[in-house]
């Protein structure tokens, strides 16, 4: 098979899907559209991860760019789930990954620095367990109904604090996104120039079955803008996210199967590391759609929904 060639892995021989099989020691997938829907797993994806892992001796881990939850939180979903991971490093999510960061990043100070988030309080969670100060996470901070954004900034920016021992911005996904938010960031950042500035992920849009929402790349977006910054990504697609697990020898990106629902995010983050991709249609993409997006990369191999490949496990 090649790589991008959107092959219909009900269409092969046993023999074939064998080989197949045989060509990765690794796996990751995908969570939300992929192995579950909210807190409800997909039918069969459980006891496909688990027999790859159990029986046929593949390493697995879940990586999402789900960053409403602390990995810790989406371990226990798991296995509450029916996924039978060895221990939580099995998960890989954008808040572990931004603590991975600021704790390598020498221009960031654990015990001196604090990060201003704009974003849900599982960042901030996920901060405090690794003795990380943050602050206004899960917050709101709108402007009064009788003040101006003149009144705002002279009271909030022209206090020390405002600035000072702050060493990133984190934006993750924000239902309270306000203009006093995206001013403060912005203030930050230019008031220092050695903070860092992460972001969960750059999604655009989350797809439901009856209405689309903005994803946090349209929160970002305007503190790129003013700040004319841009945020590193701690999520999918960046391979910035597996430079941990490949140095550590946990997984070769050439012997790792990806597994995911999206084209742009997860094949797309198949492409970017080198790795083996599978699409399931249990998500925004089906085989009859891909012709649509050819301007997208394509995936290897591609199956309706996971629980597919238990007739050859």
């Amino acid at each position: 098979m090649l790589k991008g060639s959107s092959t219909q892995l009900l269409d092969l021989t046993a023999e074939q899907v064998s080989s197949w099989l045989q060509s990765f020691d690794t796996v990751l997938s995908d969570c939300d559209g992929t192995i579950w829907h909210d807190d409800i797993a997909i039918e069969g994806a459980a006891e496909v991860l688990n027999t790859l892992q159990n029986r046929l001796n593949k390493k697995v881990y879940l990586i999402t760019n789900n960053g409403l939850k602390t990995r810790r939180e989406l371990f226990d979903r798991a296995q509450r789930l029916g996924f039978q991971l060895p221990n939580e490093h099995h998960i890989i999510s954008p808040t572990s990954t931004i603590v991975d960061y600021l704790q390598g990043n020498g221009r960031f100070d654990t015990k001196k620095h604090k990060v201003y988030v704009v974003g849900n309080a599982a960042i901030a969670r996920e901060l405090k367990a690794h003795n990380i100060d943050s602050f206004r996470a899960g917050e709101r901070e709108e402007l009064a109904p009788t003040d101006k954004w003149q009144d705002f900034a002279l009271r909030e920016f022209t206090k020390e604090e405002a600035t000072v021992n702050v060493g990133a911005v984190v934006v993750g996904w924000d239902e309270h996104f306000s203009y006093c938010k995206m001013a403060r960031a912005c203030h930050i950042l230019c008031s220092n120039k050695n903070a860092a500035f992460l972001v969960t992920n750059k999604d655009a849009v989350h797809k439901y079955p009856n209405f689309h929402i903005p994803g946090t790349a349209a929160f970002v977006s305007g503190i790129e803008a003013c700040a004319e910054i841009n945020a590193l990504e701690m999520g999918k697609p960046n391979p910035f996210v597996l430079e941990p697990y490949i140095k550590n020898g946990d997984l070769i990106p050439e012997r790792t199967l990806m597994i995911g629902d999206c084209l742009k995010i997860d094949v797309g983050f198949a492409h970017n590391c080198n790795m083996r991709s599978l699409l399931v249609g249990t998500g925004s993409y089906q085989l009859d759609t891909l012709a649509k997006h050819q301007n997208l990369v394509q995936p290897e191999v591609y199956l309706p929904k996971l629980a597919d490949l238990l007739r050859y496990l």
